[in-house]
């Protein structure tokens, strides 16, 4: 199982603990709860979810939403860069005991049913083409609405807080996110027309280039008035660069993430790297595979985060 740890890098390479099952059986005669059974339309099928759940698995950041309208989840996906470790952005926010799921030989549908779980959420896994029925065979499973990666953040939230009965509180969860993004943006005015390129250097002169003007960053950058770089989505080929072309990733700002620190430290000793305008002038943001993840996985949690982490380069580019 794999994530889309990079929308970047295809494939930046992307233990369940048993517990009682919450009693959450209706008294004789009780009708429905109010705004159930909730039937979802997704990309894999049409799905019901029969009363409010109790025991939730979440397979794709969905503990992001939940955790922030007061639902726990019964598992979620393992951190794949730090083993039973949060994520950065989901330190104090997120519950740091619930036991993952998964591992670098995918996820254990045994271990999954060992849970229990009444609602199975997989809006951004990118398995589920090959693993919906076994996960619907264990609990009602819903998927992403479109395809994997192409859902934006706030759709996904509303998918799953829909699915939970919380419609109302993620929708106001996502108004107070959005209107941070449009605060940033009326702050930094002088971003509006900025250029951007996202890069991730995976291996030893080898870089993969978002090309995709309608993706995540496109999309998040936007609302702040920045478009990618025309010249990135004119030449270059297959999302791929090696480092004789890295003059390539040149923007008004370029997001460059890391596979490892070994990388980060061979490139810049580089002098073609350290030619490139952008890297000359300090308008470079550089991240770990956390920022790259968040950057290709963004939710209503990590999306304020990631502004955080980039809000100096950002200020630098501004007035540039």
């Amino acid at each position: 199982m794999r994530l889309e740890i990079s929308g970047i890098v295809a494939a930046l390479l992307v233990v369940v603990g048993c517990s009682a099952p919450s009693d959450t059986t209706a008294p004789a005669g009780a009708g429905p709860a109010p705004g159930f059974p909730v039937t979802i339309e997704h990309a894999l099928g049409t799905t019901t979810i029969p009363a409010p759940p109790a025991r939730v698995v979440a397979l794709s950041f969905e503990e992001d939403v939940l955790s922030q309208v007061g639902v726990s989840v019964v598992g979620r996906t393992e951190n794949f860069y730090a083993s039973g470790s949060l994520y950065p952005w989901q330190e104090g926010e997120v519950d740091p005991g619930v036991v993952p799921l998964g591992g670098p030989d995918g996820l254990d549908l045994e271990q999954v049913a060992s849970l229990q779980p009444d609602l199975i959420l997989a809006t951004n896994y990118y398995g589920l083409e090959s693993e919906y029925a076994g996960l619907s065979a264990i609990a009602p499973t819903v998927g992403y609405r479109t395809g994997w990666g192409e859902d934006t953040w706030q759709d996904t939230a509303r998918v799953v807080g829909r699915a939970v009965g919380r419609e109302a509180d993620v929708e106001r969860r996502i108004g107070e996110v959005d209107g941070s993004v449009a605060a940033l943006a009326a702050e930094l005015p002088g971003l509006s027309g900025k250029t951007f390129s996202s890069v991730f250097h995976h291996d030893a002169g080898q870089f993969s280039v978002d090309t995709n003007p309608d993706g995540h960053t496109a999309k998040l950058l936007g609302q702040l008035g920045m478009v990618m770089s025309p010249r990135v989505v004119a030449e270059v080929v297959n999302r791929s660069l090696g480092a004789e072309q890295v003059g390539l990733i040149d923007a008004d700002l370029v997001r460059l993430g890391y596979a490892s620190d070994e990388l980060r430290a061979q490139l810049a000793a580089s002098p073609l790297f350290r030619a490139v305008p952008a890297v000359r002038d300090g308008r470079v943001f550089e991240s770990d595979v956390f920022g790259a993840t968040a950057g290709n996985n963004p939710t209503l949690l990590n999306v304020p985060w990631q502004l955080e982490q980039q809000r100096a380069v950002l200020e630098r580019v501004a007035v540039s």
